[in-house]
Order: C-alpha cells, then structure tokens, then sequence
C-alpha cells in the first residue's frame, strides 16, 4: 500500500491486495457410476451400477480445491472537518479458483479438468462513495434558534457494483451415470458444450436499458453458442464454468437527522433514512436454463432492494 497526504485534508492510498488459497475443500460423490452406464445397462437400478453396489451417494469432501485473488484498491477519505466528511474507494478485482462453496459437487468425480474459471462471488468492479455533511445554517447551538431549527446533519453512501459469474448448464443426466451434482450458481449440473463466445450487453451497474437480451445465445452465423454435451460424457473445456457475467447492482442511501438537546446528558434525536431513495431498479438475473424460451434474457427486476422509507426518534440519556 501506498498513501500519501494531499489538499484538502484527504489521505489517498493505492493498494495491491492478492490472496493464493491452496487446499480448499470441495465434494467428490465417490460411489458414482461409469461414464454411459445408464445407456449400457438398461433397466438396471443405478444402485446396482454404482462401485459400491447396493449404496447411494457416498459424498467424500476432499481438500484440493485451488483460489487465486488479484486487486488494485483505491481510496480517498477526508475527515470529518469544518462540518464535512468524503469517503471513496474503488476495487478492481479478479478472483479465480475450481470451487467456490464448501459444499459444491463436482460433477465428474473421476476428472476435475475444466473448472477453473471466475470465483461465483467475483466482482470486477466496485465503487462506494460515503458522504456526511452538516447543514450550516443556525450552528450556534447555544441559542434558542440554533437548538430549534439549526443541528442538521446530511449523510449517505452510492455504491456500485459488477454482477457475479454464472456457468450454463442442465440438470439433465447427458453423462449416464444417473445423477446430476451441485456444482455453480445456476442450473449447470452438466456444463454445456460453449461454441463461440456468448457477448454481453452490458455488465456494469450503470445499465439502464430496456429489460432484453442481457448476453447473446447465437453467433454472427446463426449457429447456437450452447449445446449440450455429447452423449455419455462430460465437458471438461476450459472457460464453460461461469462463463456469464450477470447485471450489476446499485444502491443511493440518504440519511438526516438533528439532535434536540435538553441538558448536557439527555436529548432527542430525530432521524429520516430513505434507501435506494432513488428508487433505481436494478435487473435480476437472466434466464439460464438454456431449453427455456427465455434464455439468455432478463424478464425481471431485483425485489431485494426496493425504495424504503424510515422515520426514528430517540432518547438519549
């Protein structure tokens, strides 16, 4: 890290921030079938072609999952100092690894090529601005004046952020070994075959287009991007994992309030929040089943998220 004093009572500081993450834990389904076992033995019971016959599942977690994380970090902050105070930062990041939860299933217990790609959780981009400003008029809260109408205090905080990776796939048995992990964010138990490179059209937070096509699913010649896989196999090809960056987000919160004092150690304070109080609608995320008649497209806004309004007062004693 490197900080440095500059105008206006600010301290600015650029950061390299990077983590290496070595034995991390993933599950391996043990007792899973050959490749094309279902498609070779029809009518079989999938107990009866599994290693250890007669046995379901035998989920075995296994601690040799890999991470890597890259990132340039920037910062401003001023004080709080003659009634105002400025806080902005801004991460650019770039987190890698072969699995991203605890208890994610591998899809092919026998072969775990292919599934290094962008971590489910990797923001490429993300800005936070803090800001808390008091009102100059009647300062002077020695007077009657200032104690009723003076004391106000305006503060918030703008965030913006990229959307997070997700990979497509289907929970359809395409390998024949009859079952289907829980591998990834979306549905992509079997990885599909990626032919051509799905683009989007928009990925950072600021999108404020008509709700659409949000990557595409064919490419210039027609020809689907996404097909499943061939029979009785899984895709090991590098860069099917988490191949689509889904909308960003943003969030405007504003906040006031004003201390009523009553004597030195006791008073009121009355507070008025509003979040998102623009009330920006941000996009949930597209459709990734790709046998849906929709894929590829976000039909939806987020509900987590909407404009909220709260009044307060407190005792202080």
């Amino acid at each position: 890290t490197v900080e440095q004093a500059i105008f206006w009572k600010g301290l600015v500081s650029a950061a390299y921030v990077g983590g290496r993450g070595l034995y991390n834990w993933r599950v391996v389904d043990i007792n899973q079938p050959a490749l094309g076992a279902v498609a070779a033995n029809p009518g079989k019971n999938v107990a009866y072609l599994r290693p250890y016959r007669g046995y379901s599942f035998i989920q075995q977690e296994q601690s040799n999952g890999s991470s890597r994380y890259n990132s340039f970090q920037f910062s401003w902050n001023r004080p709080f100092a003659n009634g105002f105070m400025v806080q902005l930062a801004y991460t650019l990041s770039k987190s890698m690894d072969d699995s991203s939860n605890y208890r994610d299933i591998l899809p092919d217990s026998s072969n775990t090529t292919g599934l290094w790609g962008p971590s489910e959780y990797d923001t490429r981009n993300a800005f936070v601005f803090n800001y808390a400003y008091a009102l100059p008029f009647f300062r002077n809260q020695n007077q009657l004046a200032g104690k009723l109408l003076g004391g106000w205090q305006l503060s918030g905080n703008v965030q913006f952020q990229s959307g997070t990776p997700c990979g497509i796939g289907s929970t359809t048995d395409y390998a024949g070994v009859g079952e289907v992990g829980s591998f990834g964010c979306g549905s992509e138990g079997e990885f599909y075959t990626m032919n051509g490179s799905p683009k989007l059209t928009k990925q950072f937070a600021g999108y404020t287009g008509q709700t659409g096509q949000w990557f595409s699913t064919l490419n210039p010649d027609g020809s689907k991007i996404f097909t499943p896989p061939p029979a009785n196999t899984f895709v090991h090809t590098p860069g099917v994992r988490d191949s689509v960056y889904q909308p960003g987000f943003q969030n405007w919160n504003l906040n006031m309030k004003k201390n009523f004092p009553i004597n030195e150690k006791t008073g009121f304070e009355f507070k008025a929040d509003a979040y998102n109080f623009i009330n920006h609608p941000n996009w949930s995320g597209p459709q990734l089943n790709p046998t849906s008649g929709t894929f590829g497209r976000v039909t939806a806004k987020s509900n987590s998220n909407p404009r909220t309004l709260q009044l307060g007062l407190d005792y202080k004693f």
